[in-house]
């Protein structure tokens, strides 16, 4: 399926004070066949401390000099907004003046047809309003012979690599709204976990004490609440190279790296617009065992500083 020319999403990417992340998440994009067409806005926090001063002037230098998109927008904050207000103002600001919008942070290396994915699916489900996002990124591959060569949905949302449309983006406004309707309603709560594989009522529940800073559990909470879905590929089309201790969020996290493949796609796209049972099932089973994993790394690094 073709996308008409000049009707790409707008690409935005939201960096701080990673230089070398960032040089090679945009690398990664200007690989991308749609890159030359594609307008970027790339959204520069402040530094929130005097030791992150030298590495976000090091990605403001780096970004003053990419080309090779359609367009590049720098929008430097003069003070540090933090990851959830930068996300969600920034998204909000684009997502209102083109209507759609493809998401990316400066820890995310992306397949060459990454873009041509993400505008593929949001022409296709434009109009269907049960799809709230579109993501490049999957748990599972088709080697799993769970997928059958076609993309699939589910109801989580993923925020490595996503997309989506200004009458979807709206609904993140309601913020935390209707969180207790979890603690009255256990069954409620366990599909809210999906299927108690990962405890985001936790993470929900700490966004509301102040706890954690979460954009992404509130974005997916107010789809969750919708019974909205999320498209998926059929393999992953974006790697997570957050993992080093660098990001806010992906110290604590279990994931496999460099699992894009270097083959070329023939996207299969599924025409019933309903969550994919298979797939839900081998994703339940597949962030079980990242819990375990994690549960297993955090004993033993326990057991070491015992030891010593």
């Amino acid at each position: 399926m073709d996308v008409p020319m000049n009707n790409y999403a707008p690409i935005v990417l939201f960096v701080y004070n990673r230089p070398n992340h960032t040089e090679r998440t945009v690398n990664a994009l200007l690989d991308n066949y749609l890159a030359s067409e594609s307008d970027l806005f790339i959204f520069s926090d402040a530094a929130k401390s005097s030791e992150s001063m030298e590495n976000v002037k090091l990605v403001r230098d780096l970004i003053k000099n990419i080309k090779g998109f359609k367009s590049v927008t720098i929008i430097e904050r003069e003070v540090n907004f933090g990851l959830i207000k930068s996300i969600s103002e920034g998204v909000t600001d684009i997502i209102n003046r083109y209507k759609k919008i493809i998401v990316l942070e400066d820890d995310l290396i992306t397949h060459k047809q990454f873009l041509q994915y993400m505008n593929e699916t949001l022409k296709l489900y434009e109009n269907n309003s049960n799809v709230y996002e579109i993501t490049g990124y999957s748990h599972i591959n088709k080697t799993s012979k769970i997928v059958e060569n076609q993309s699939y949905f589910l109801k989580i949302t993923s925020t490595w690599g996503w997309a989506t449309w200004a009458n979807r983006w709206e609904i993140f406004s309601n913020g935390l709204e209707g969180i207790e309707d979890l603690n009255a309603n256990r069954k409620l709560k366990y599909l809210f976990n999906y299927n108690n594989s990962y405890n985001y009522y936790k993470m929900l529940n700490d966004m509301k004490t102040g706890k954690a800073k979460s954009w992404g559990i509130v974005w997916y909470w107010n789809i969750f609440k919708k019974n909205g879905l999320t498209l998926y590929p059929v393999e992953t089309l974006v790697d997570q190279i957050g993992f080093d201790g660098t990001g806010q969020n992906a110290k604590n996290y279990l994931v496999a790296s460099s699992r894009i493949k270097s083959e070329a796609y023939e996207f299969v796209f599924p025409t019933v617009v309903e969550e994919n049972s298979k797939c839900r099932n081998q994703i339940i089973k597949i962030l079980r065992m990242r819990k375990l994993l994690l549960i297993l790394k955090v004993i033993g690094h326990t057991l070491r500083i015992n030891r010593k």
